[in-house]
């Protein structure tokens, strides 16, 4: 069995992810405050502008870029939509929440296949120890 060098990469993982519900949750605050002060248009430079992100950040997050065209989207079609807004955003809390969701199970199996991997070097360790031990007790027996 070829052994994959053991690379601890769980660390850069978990700060990647807090880092991102970070900046998800300042977009949200950023868009909230937007939405509530209806003087301001929500568009992508005025929301990264408001969160102090980057643009490049709204577009390459698909849930915050799906969020502010869909708002931006209603705010063209509607003068005074905000029962509309109201309920395209608990749809879009849904689909993030979900989003999230999936990506925790998709990194539990992640971690559910490297423990497997852990157990089965272990096990195999475990049989050439004792194989080891066999073989050890046999030439000291040889060696009295």
């Amino acid at each position: 069995m070829v052994k994959k060098p053991n690379r601890n990469t769980q660390g850069l993982k978990e700060f990647s992810e807090k880092k991102n519900q970070v900046t998800i949750e300042k977009v949200n605050k950023a868009i909230d405050k937007l939405k509530r002060s209806k003087t301001k248009a929500i568009n992508f430079k005025v929301v990264a502008e408001e969160a102090g992100v980057s643009k490049a950040t709204l577009y390459n997050n698909d849930i915050l870029k799906e969020r502010i065209m869909s708002l931006r989207a209603i705010e063209k079609s509607n003068t005074n939509g905000d029962t509309v807004v109201t309920s395209k955003d608990k749809v879009q809390a849904k689909y993030d929440k979900i989003k999230k969701l999936y990506g925790e199970v998709k990194n539990l199996k992640e971690d559910k296949q490297n423990l497997i991997v852990q157990l089965v070097d272990m096990e195999e360790l475990k049989d050439e120890n004792k194989r080891l031990k066999e073989q050890l007790d046999k030439i000291k027996s040889l060696n009295k």
